[in-house]
This record gives C-alpha cells, sequence and structure tokens, in this order.
C-alpha cells in the first residue's frame, strides 16, 4: 500500500508540472498521431493518411516518433521523440490525439481536447484490463485514471464493446462501432499492397510461390516480453514441408516479432518482418498465418485465410494472463506440439474452416466493414468542425 500511494503522489505531482503547459492554447487544426508509443503504424496511420489526403496543409499533423525514424509519407509532418519536452508540448497544444494504445499516465488532458483511441486488438483471447482476479490496487487506479483520458474509442465487435472496453476497462464513455480502420485494407483489393510486401522482400511475383507470416505475441510483462525458448520451438524446414505438401505450392517463411520484443527466430530459412512498416500489408501479402494468441488471428480470417496457433506454452500462458474464450472453440486449429503443428497443416480442410469463421465473427458480433476509415474520418469532422461555415464555427 505505501509504494501505491508513493507511485499515486508521483503522478499527481508529475501531471500538475506539466500543466504549465497549458499557458499555451489549443490549437483547433492540429492533430497528433500517437501508435505503439513511438511507430508509424496501425490505425492511427490509416486515420492520418486519410485526413492529409483530403486535407493537406489545412491541417497541422505531428507524430511521436522514436529516432531514426523516415516515413516518406509524413513529409506534412513535425516529428516529436516520445517522453520528450516537445512532445508534452504538442500534446498540450493539439486539439485532437489519435492513440492505439494507453497513454502515458503522467499526461494530463485537456477539456477542449478530444482523445480518441482506436485500440490495436480487435479480436481479443488473452484477457486485459481489471477481470483477473488478482488484479492490483494501482492497476484499478490505472484504468480509473484513463477512462477519463479518452473521449471515444473505435470499436471492431460487440464483444469488444461490452467485455473489453465497458467490463474489463469500466470505460463509460463513447464508443464508435465502425471497425478498425487499419482492417479496412483488407475487405478491398490489395494487389498494391501485396506487390509492396514482394517488392520489399525481393520476392518473385510468380504466385505460385506462397508466404507463410508467423507473428506470435509477447511472453512475460508488457515492459519486458519474451520470447518461446528454443525448447519449444518448432522446424522452420518440417513447416514448409508440411505447408508444400498440403497446398501444393513452396513457400517463404517470414517471422514478425511483437512489438515490445526483440527477437529474431533465429533460423536461415525466416525472412525478417518485424521491422516491415505495415502489418496488415503483411497479411495481405500471405497465404497463412501462423500464431499464438495474438489477435492478428482475428484480422486474418477476415480475408479468410488459414490461421494456424502453436501454443507450447498454453496451460502456463492460460495460467498466466487468462483467456476471454475457450481457445478450442476458436475456427483455428490448435497445435501444442511441432508434430501436432505439422499435423493441422495436412489435415487442414479449407470448408469446415470458413464454416468455423463466420460462426466465429457472429459470436463476436464483428463491426469490421470496408467503410471504417470513412466513418471515422466524418466523426473527426465533426469534432473538428471542418465543414462547418466560418459563420457556424464562431
Amino acid at each position: 500500500m505505501d509504494n501505491l500511494i508513493i507511485k499515486k503522489c508521483l503522478l499527481f505531482l508529475l501531471e500538475n508540472a506539466l500543466k504549465i503547459f497549458w499557458i499555451l492554447p489549443v490549437k483547433k487544426n492540429k492533430l497528433l498521431f500517437i501508435s505503439f508509443s513511438g511507430q508509424y503504424s496501425d490505425s492511427p496511420k490509416y486515420i492520418y493518411r486519410a485526413l492529409s489526403e483530403k486535407y493537406g496543409k489545412k491541417l497541422e499533423y505531428v507524430w511521436v516518433l522514436k529516432a531514426g525514424s523516415r516515413e516518406k509519407e509524413l513529409n506534412l509532418c513535425k516529428k516529436v521523440l516520445p517522453h520528450s519536452m516537445a512532445y508534452v508540448k504538442e500534446f498540450a497544444t493539439a486539439k485532437l490525439i489519435v492513440t492505439n494504445d494507453y497513454l502515458n499516465t503522467y499526461i494530463p488532458v485537456r477539456k477542449k481536447q478530444f482523445v480518441l483511441n482506436t485500440w490495436h486488438g480487435g479480436s481479443p483471447l488473452k484477457t486485459v484490463g481489471m477481470v483477473n482476479e488478482n488484479t492490483s490496487e494501482y492497476d484499478r487506479y490505472f484504468f480509473q485514471k484513463h477512462g477519463k483520458k479518452y473521449n471515444a474509442y473505435i470499436s471492431s465487435s460487440e464483444f469488444m464493446t461490452k467485455e473489453v472496453f465497458r467490463k474489463s476497462f469500466g470505460y463509460k464513455g463513447e464508443i464508435i462501432r465502425c471497425g478498425l480502420p487499419r482492417n479496412a485494407l483488407l475487405f478491398k483489393e490489395h494487389s498494391a499492397a501485396e506487390e509492396r510486401v514482394r517488392n520489399y522482400f525481393q520476392l518473385p511475383e510468380d504466385q505460385s510461390y506462397g508466404i507463410v507470416l508467423y507473428a506470435p505475441t509477447f511472453r512475460g510483462s508488457f515492459q519486458q516480453g519474451g520470447f518461446l525458448p528454443e525448447s519449444q520451438q518448432f522446424s522452420v524446414s518440417e513447416c514448409l514441408k508440411a505447408l508444400e505438401e498440403r497446398f501444393g505450392k513452396k513457400f517463404f517463411f517470414m517471422f514478425r516479432a511483437h512489438h515490445t520484443v526483440n527477437c529474431d527466430f533465429g533460423n536461415s530459412l525466416c525472412l525478417r518482418a518485424t521491422d516491415y512498416p505495415d502489418m496488415q500489408e503483411l497479411m495481405c501479402a500471405a497465404d497463412i498465418l501462423l500464431t499464438d494468441y495474438s489477435s492478428c488471428m482475428g484480422d486474418m480470417c477476415l480475408m479468410e485465410k488459414p490461421v494456424f496457433l502453436y501454443t507450447p506454452d498454453l496451460e502456463n500462458y492460460i495460467s498466466d494472463r487468462g483467456f476471454y474464450w475457450d481457445i478450442f472453440s476458436l475456427p483455428f486449429p490448435v497445435a501444442e506440439t511441432p508434430k501436432e503443428l505439422y499435423r493441422a497443416i495436412r489435415n487442414f480442410e479449407e470448408e469446415t474452416y470458413k464454416k468455423g469463421i463466420k460462426e466465429y465473427l457472429q459470436r463476436l458480433g464483428t463491426y469490421e466493414n470496408a467503410q471504417s476509415i470513412e466513418i471515422i474520418t466524418e466523426r473527426i469532422e465533426k469534432e473538428l468542425a471542418l465543414n462547418k461555415t466560418e459563420k457556424e464555427k464562431n
């Protein structure tokens, strides 16, 4: 309890100290974008693209990016480092803040600002927030504070609305039921995205070659995420052999680590996809997804592409994190050993799988659709009064 009191006091002091920046006015046309504390990615990226294409220099855009980020699309933007004084200043003066994760708890939000949280997980399996019995007092304090920071969340499904935002986060504010902007691409013709991926990795355009993407989530704490020990990893060559036998073509194997994990799969047959700037484009290009407990399974299945779950630490992971769903009730084949994985691939039944996906999306109550970007853009335009005349604005 003493540590909790100290944390609360430090946060209170820092939060109020940073209100010194409130002497600066909020700029009605300034937008601040934050994705995973310093990336150009996810739904904030797609919202920025739509707004910048429509309004150009009529709006002022600021992106929070880690050092070394070089994005050609951001030539209209000011860029600031996360946790810097420049970041705090830009945050304090932006009318609209778009984030896909928790904001820094110490950052104060003004009444004149509108904070939109797109969230980064659309089809949750592992629990988050306050649903676990061992939720700490600090976690409850954390979610209580964060519930007041956001003016709206974007939701991908009825399940996310009720079970995650309302119940797990205890959030009582506005929820925009439009689907994730990043996933609009998955419903549209995306040959250009596929071509970008193949060009990036210098892969042949010949469709007789497939792509399998392995994108596991992290283990341990969010701050110090880890990966499976070598003893629990499967053989890439055996996996590729099984895929070739089942789907009748050769595959390139890509590995993409979770954004909190700095690691490689450690195999010469792997293409490192961790640094590729867009997960949705990777899924557009990939024929197959391998994951474990990551919500990317729900994104990939929107295109009805095969998803396999490799979960050698299933029992420990359930004990550590807990699940919203029985993992074996999902339409995705589950394998707890390498041999089970190879067998699941070889025995994959496409029609049964597609039927299972439809049932799964119905259970979720999905909102995902091709117009999510247009819907959220209209909501932002309304908040910024972009469609009003000068007389109406005044």
